[in-house]
């Protein structure tokens, strides 16, 4: 399978390459800065330059022959309301190219933990990432909106960092991925305090592995997941998980 990689030689777009080419599969990478996939687990792989900001870059950068596009972009902390544009660019040259399947790499701070307050509205995030990341639910209105592609957004857990990887996941559907289990009736016994999140991590590895998993096997088309340990385990940057 061909599949291109938009800001692959990013944090989670590197780590969705490597996955892709340990698997098999031909892979391509476009970003602004190709040069920046020696830097990668994948440092043999096409590496394409074009900004998806310009539309026009985009839809000659992007391979004709690729079977699927994950949009691993992230929104710019300095001009995160561009964010929505560019990914609105991405659906156009998916389609005017011919390219059915879109899989668009989210964030767990737009899913809510009260029926009324989401993630990114807690003390679990800074005022600047919550402007930041939050950009997402505006661009989840995109994909609700698209009916011409097989789009999928998947969202990595609210602590996703480095480790090891090969642990079971689990997925929720538009909902945070989490093992504590408040969330599933969107409440809490501390009304300044969301444990949610504490609860809600995986690896980059083990995210890229779900990302994969979802292409060679679809199953959530047209849908919003979570992506998420379904155990706890230690973790080298926080000690014994909680």
């Amino acid at each position: 399978m061909k599949i291109t990689i938009l800001g692959g030689t990013g944090w989670l777009g590197a780590e969705i390459s490597a996955e892709a080419v340990k698997r098999g599969h031909v892979v391509a990478v476009v970003s602004r800065h190709p040069e920046d996939i020696k830097y990668t687990l994948t440092p043999d792989v096409e590496s394409l330059k074009a900004d998806a900001g310009d539309y026009t870059q985009l839809i000659e950068t992007i391979p004709v022959d690729s079977d699927i596009v994950v949009n691993s972009l992230i929104p710019d902390p300095f001009q995160p309301e561009q964010f929505s544009n560019l990914c609105s660019n991405v659906i156009r040259a998916c389609k005017e190219i011919g390219i059915r399947r879109l899989i668009a790499i989210g964030d767990a701070c737009v899913f809510k933990v009260t029926p009324d307050k989401m993630l990114k509205d807690t003390t679990f995030l800074t005022p600047m990432y919550r402007t930041w990341f939050g950009e997402h639910e505006k661009t989840h209105e995109l994909y609700l909106n698209e009916t011409e592609l097989e789009w999928v957004e998947i969202a990595p857990a609210a602590k996703c960092l480095p480790d090891k990887g090969g642990q079971e996941y689990m997925i929720a559907e538009d909902a945070l991925c989490t093992l504590d289990p408040l969330v599933a009736e969107l409440k809490t016994p501390d009304p300044d305090h969301f444990p949610f999140a504490d609860s809600s991590y995986i690896s980059t590895q083990d995210f890229a592995r779900a990302v994969l998993d979802e292409i060679e096997h679809p199953k959530y088309s047209g849908k919003r997941i979570c992506v998420a340990w379904k155990q706890k385990h230690e973790m080298y940057w926080e000690g014994e998980a909680k």
